[in-house]
């Protein structure tokens, strides 16, 4: 008998201990999102009441076209039970948005690295439409490497279907002249300032047809920044392809002279 007890208290004590400890962890993580923000919850399981947790999450903007967006935060608590939902609601950086994105996004709990994808709005990726009723006017002048100097001047809308879209590119005899604006892209760079009260955003990024010295075929594409007044910190970056696809010109740099300034629009 006594060795039969021996036996089984040796048996429990190895099961004790090969089973492996209860890690807390995320169970789901769920949000909705809008033009404005987000709300994120996030489930928690098998905490240690009393005990401070933080929980990273991460939203990625991607655009039709431009960067993609890295929206990170974190939500720290300390737990009141084994299981717990902790949610939180934020702005995206210069909110409104002002284009169209698939979100996407994943949240951590750095105590045990426990991941989990969060579902947006019912799914695995949400699409937001955000129009931004906006539009970038203004030129002046840039530098080739050689020294060859680089005018142009514009009037974009951020929708591309609001017109008049108008856009001239000048140098060493040349000419681009926008004829369809195919896609634009307006948002606000955190790092630029424009410094006046309309700015909503600072940042046009457009693509286009037209002609290049009278003949057809040929594209351009652009970035152009206001950072304020008098234009000196304003830049631009062109570069225009001709109806062989070849590229004519390439340039970028702060305005020489000009001034890039975004708008609300004029509808």
């Amino acid at each position: 008998m006594n060795r039969t007890l021996a036996v089984i208290a040796l048996t429990l004590g190895m099961i004790v201990c090969v089973r492996p400890a209860q890690a807390n962890d995320l169970s789901a993580a769920r949000a909705t999102v809008d033009c404005n923000g987000f709300t994120l919850a996030v489930d928690a399981n098998l905490l240690e009441v009393g005990k401070s947790y933080t929980i990273n999450y991460t939203f990625i903007l991607t655009p039709s076209s431009g960067p993609a967006i890295s929206v990170p935060g974190s939500i720290i608590f300390t737990a009141n039970s084994v299981n717990t939902t902790q949610t939180v609601s934020r702005n995206w950086p210069g909110s409104p948005l002002a284009a169209s994105y698939s979100v996407t996004g994943s949240a951590v709990l750095t105590s045990s690295n426990s991941t989990v994808a969060i579902t947006i709005n019912g799914s695995n990726a949400a699409l937001l439409t955000c129009g931004l009723d906006g539009r970038m006017t203004g030129g002046g002048s840039v530098f080739e490497t050689d020294g060859t100097r680089v005018t142009h001047g514009f009037e974009l809308h951020c929708d591309t279907e609001d017109v008049p879209n108008r856009l001239e590119i000048n140098w060493s005899g040349h000419r681009f002249h926008l004829e369809n604006l195919v896609s634009a892209f307006c948002y606000k760079d955190p790092t630029i300032n424009a410094g006046h009260p309309t700015n909503i955003f600072n940042t046009y990024v457009g693509f286009g047809a037209g002609r290049l010295d009278g003949g057809a075929g040929a594209t351009a594409r652009w970035t152009f920044t206001d950072a304020g007044e008098p234009g000196k910190n304003d830049r631009a970056t062109i570069v225009v392809t001709d109806a062989l696809g070849k590229v004519v010109l390439a340039v970028s740099g702060k305005l020489d002279s000009g001034n890039h300034q975004a708008h609300k629009d004029n509808k």
